[in-house]
């Protein structure tokens, strides 16, 4: 039985259309906090709308190398190309199951080491780190919009001239 998304779009009944709004309200305040951020870190607010750019410069404002980006990219594209690569030519399950954990992992093991360096950036603690892995939206918010001040650590350039 395939999996249609479209068919659980149904917004009929109140509980989908709840869960809709609720999605609306989380989105908004994501994209108003990764903005709030930026600008924090001496960057261009809008450069939180471009998907895949505002990632690279969320890398970049931490000081994580380009190649982390890069990889991930790779990683989410080789995603993609293993999912037609099943399709077309009846890959083995396991084979599938191997490569896309690896990718998994290292996409988890990078947007936390990535969030644990932008949390120390603004000040932040483990503590806070950990409540960023699990509720992203909150944490993100509260760094936003508290007093925290951005450290730039001294391997992120940003874009920035050096003296």
């Amino acid at each position: 039985m395939d999996f249609d998304f479209l068919d659980y779009l149904d917004f009929s009944t109140p509980s989908s259309t709840a869960f809709a709004i609720y999605a609306i309200i989380v989105y908004s305040i994501t994209v108003i906090a990764e903005w709030r951020i930026l600008v924090k870190a001496g960057e261009k607010g809008w450069k939180s709308l471009i998907p895949f750019y505002n990632l690279y410069v969320s890398h970049e404002i931490v000081g994580m190398a380009p190649t982390w980006f890069i990889l991930e990219v790779v990683f989410w594209v080789t995603e993609v190309i293993l999912e037609i690569l099943e399709e077309l030519f009846s890959l083995p399950p396991e084979v599938a199951l191997v490569i896309g954990s690896v990718i998994a992992a290292y996409t988890v093991l990078s947007e936390v080491i990535h969030i644990i360096k932008l949390c120390k950036c603004f000040g932040k603690g483990r503590g806070f780190a950990i409540g960023m892995i699990l509720i992203p939206y909150v944490f993100s918010a509260i760094i936003a919009f508290d007093r925290s001040v951005y450290t730039m650590p001294a391997n992120a350039h940003h874009g920035k001239e050096e003296a």
